[in-house]
């Protein structure tokens, strides 16, 4: 076995038991116990776990510091958005044991000095959560529950343009954010169809007995050409070749931003970006480009910059110029 494998799976045994005799271990790493003592140098002096040997063996000291070395800048970035996460917990227990063991990897980590847990959340600022994009943590939870068991489910759903809410059937398949905005990507039971539905506008979700014979459906991906997940999506419908230019203060933010899986960027002057990306409809894509002002100019396609023309000509229409 490569020596790579080998700790692999050393570390394993230590995190399924904390304490083994090195004939045990030999065993089910399938090597002689001298090996296995060498690789538990490798562990106690490169790695710094705290293992302790004596006559009745190997232990682990402390399974909460075994791996708290930080290998780099993207793992203190991984503990603040934790951090972040634990928030939506508030004060349940598993919140409170997570926050335990997280607490154990920054006392345990000489990479952050004398930066404690509770330091973390100081990187962040917080605002008050106003709107539709207010994430309700439990149904959140329930939802993906229902997804990891393959259940299908009764949601309550409100449309945009209506006050009350109707029940559907779905059976879901992924989350999905946009514009911080969770979005459930579900198969419509009743009418047929992948359809996305907004979190916010989501009271309540029960799951459901499967009918006889009920065929899972399968997940596509139909989101990689979509102006946003609100852009129907026809796979038969052409691609429009997007291009719109940005001048200026939004040229730089351009260079920042990611607004569709198919975007790419090309650089006219320092001033001056064009964004390229294909989408199947347009709709969208004329209120993105308004927002801009005079900032944005639309390359092509024709059919974009007529609808663009046409909503600056309603605009103009509705002051007495």
């Amino acid at each position: 076995m490569p020596k790579a494998e080998a700790i692999h799976l050393l570390k394993s045994l230590f995190r399924e038991r904390a304490r083994w005799k090195a004939h045990e271990l030999a065993e089910r790493m399938e090597c002689n116990e001298r090996t296995v003592r060498r690789y538990i140098l490798h562990l106690t002096d490169a790695e710094r776990w705290p293992i302790d040997a004596g006559k009745n063996g190997y232990a682990l000291r402390e399974p909460s510091r075994a791996e708290t070395k930080l290998v780099g800048p993207g793992e203190v970035a991984s503990l603040v958005m934790a951090h972040e996460a634990l928030r939506a917990l508030g004060s349940s227990e598993l919140a409170g044991n997570l926050r335990d063991e997280l607490m154990h990897l920054c006392r345990g980590s000489r990479d952050l000095g004398n930066t404690g847990w509770q330091n973390l959340g100081t990187t962040v600022h917080h605002e008050a959560v106003r709107g539709e994009a207010v994430m309700d943590a439990d149904l959140y939870g329930r939802i993906t529950l229902a997804m990891l068991q393959r259940q299908i489910l009764d949601i309550r759903y409100r449309r945009m343009e209506e006050s009350g809410s109707f029940t559907v059937r779905i059976f879901p398949h992924k989350w999905i954010s946009r514009d911080q905005c969770w979005y459930l990507i579900a198969e419509d039971l009743e009418r047929g169809g992948q359809r996305a539905y907004a979190l916010p506008r989501v009271s309540g979700a029960a799951a459901v007995a499967r009918p006889a014979g009920f065929v899972e459906p399968v997940f596509v991906d139909h989101y990689e050409h979509a102006f946003g997940i609100w852009t129907p999506f026809d796979a038969d419908a052409p691609l429009h070749e997007v291009c719109v230019e940005l001048t200026d203060y939004w040229a730089g933010i351009a260079r920042e931003r990611w607004w569709h899986p198919s975007q790419r960027l090309e650089e006219i002057s320092p001033s001056k970006v064009r964004v390229h990306f294909r989408v199947n409809e347009l709709v969208e894509v004329k209120s993105w480009v308004l927002k801009f002002g005079g900032a944005a100019t639309v390359i092509a396609p024709s059919a974009l910059r007529e609808m663009v023309l046409e909503e600056i000509a309603g605009m103009k229409g509705n002051y007495d110029l």
